[in-house]
């Protein structure tokens, strides 16, 4: 997974570069999604877009997105009002059907391919994209003998594992960016850090760091996570309690009920975070005396959500992240045009409303 990621970042270089050279401005917004979508597609699926380059946006990607906000419309909205739409087949519940439609079209395909490689024996044995890992494990089961397999069940699980690990990477690194924008000595930090503890990235003589190289990077992992504090990827959970519960504070709540975290405004809490809890401060998440990270519970930081259903991918998602700041950081500043103008959009996540237009500038730090 590194490998594939390191790959896709020195990728991601070569269009920043490109930019930097013409002096044009570009969407960063849209080129990290397509990053992270190709980054992911090659880890999840063992295929490549090759779309990153030449700037071609996948109809997979488009119908991906618009489903979501669709999805957060059911949400909000009277369930009597979507289920009419959907019935009529009328407004965006129309949208959403050809939406679905399109993410079937690909997913499907995706996994017949991979079934035929399998049944002509010609599929890679040492393949370790998770359709692949997926199916042997199943190849081994009792199942794979007793009964068929219905591939509706590796598309959900395909869709989810993209939701997961696209989403989370693209904004929040996209409002890491927007920060650094406002806060420029955090910038200044980073690259202090690198040029200590990296130093031959910063002199140009790798293009990417390794895994274990970036576990070093304190200053960049405490400035990532505070992005995630301000800016949780989903603002708002909702949670199910499976049986009568008293609280710490004497809060009862019967079974049954729905409980909302509002993650967003969690993180903003000077009860919880102190009187900054508004201002964007990495320093919060680094010991004065240690130098070292802080270990802040999953129930204050739910950024990951948190217990039983922890988000599995949360030290992929931080490892893709660093990579990506260090790389780029070490080569380049990253200035967004409209930092004034960019806010939310409307989704289950929290994406970039319009875009964020980003200037280059490739420089020796």
């Amino acid at each position: 997974m590194t490998k594939t990621i390191q790959k896709h970042t020195v990728t991601l270089l070569r269009v920043l570069n490109k930019a930097s050279t013409t002096g044009t401005t570009l969407d960063l917004f849209r080129l990290l999604n397509q990053f992270t979508m190709e980054a992911f597609c090659v880890i999840g699926f063992g295929i490549e877009m090759n779309g990153l380059e030449s700037n071609k946006e996948h109809r997979f990607q488009r119908g991906f997105d618009r489903g979501l906000s669709v999805l957060m419309l059911r949400i909000v909205r009277p369930a009597w009002l979507w289920r009419m739409q959907r019935f009529l087949n009328v407004g965006p519940e129309r949208q959403l059907k050809e939406d679905v439609r399109i993410l079937d079209d690909t997913l499907f395909k995706i996994i017949a391919e991979s079934f035929e490689k399998r049944q002509s024996n010609t599929h890679d044995r040492d393949a370790t994209d998770l359709v692949s890992l997926f199916l042997d494990q199943y190849e081994k089961s009792p199942d794979a003998k007793e009964k068929d397999f219905d591939p509706r069940y590796l598309r959900d699980m395909i869709a989810n594992f993209l939701l997961a690990g696209r989403d989370t990477t693209a904004q929040s690194l996209s409002w890491f960016f927007l920060r650094l924008t406002r806060h420029p000595h955090v910038a200044v930090k980073i690259r202090a850090e690198l040029k200590k503890v990296l130093p031959e990235l910063m002199e140009g003589k790798m293009d990417t760091p390794s895994m274990e190289q970036v576990q070093q990077l304190t200053y960049v992992e405490a400035a990532l996570k505070e992005t995630l504090r301000l800016h949780p990827v989903v603002p708002f959970q909702s949670k199910l309690v499976e049986q009568d519960i008293v609280l710490s504070d004497g809060t009862f709540i019967p079974k049954d009920s729905h409980v909302g975290l509002p993650g967003y405004s969690l993180s903003r809490m000077e009860h919880v975070w102190g009187p900054d809890a508004t201002e964007y401060k990495p320093e919060r998440w680094i010991d004065h005396e240690t130098k070292k990270l802080i270990n802040v519970s999953a129930f204050k930081f739910p950024a990951f959500n948190a217990g039983p259903r922890i988000c599995l991918g949360m030290n992929l998602a931080m490892l893709e992240m660093k990579i990506v700041v260090a790389s780029l950081l070490s080569r380049m500043d990253i200035t967004i045009l409209n930092e004034d103008q960019v806010t939310y959009d409307f989704s289950l996540t929290l994406p970039v409303r319009g875009g964020m237009l980003a200037k280059i500038n490739t420089r020796c730090f």
